[in-house]
């Protein structure tokens, strides 16, 4: 099964929490094995709190024997992945 998850246009300290709930609340509907696509395209600001996210993503979908993949990532967001140090774990 694959399932589609989109982020919004912004993501920072404010709603982090909340796209956060929703992305680990689609993931808890999927089975083993399944993938999980989380498409970047509208995503065009944001700071650190969205690489701290995606990690927290990553985590629970390995807990969860769940496939992650990100489509479409900024550029930008690439760039602080790199800075951070978090880039082959970030963008893998």
């Amino acid at each position: 099964m694959t399932a589609s998850f989109k982020f919004p246009a912004k993501i920072d300290h404010a709603n982090v929490e909340s796209v956060l709930a929703d992305g680990l609340g689609m993931m808890k509907t999927l089975a083993q094995g399944s993938l999980m696509v989380i498409d970047c395209k509208d995503l065009q600001s944001f700071d650190s709190s969205a690489l701290s996210m995606i990690l927290s993503i990553k985590r629970q979908a390995q807990m969860q024997s769940v496939n992650i993949q990100l489509d479409a990532i900024p550029e930008k967001l690439a760039s602080l992945a790199t800075v951070y140090g978090l880039s082959d774990v970030v963008l893998a």
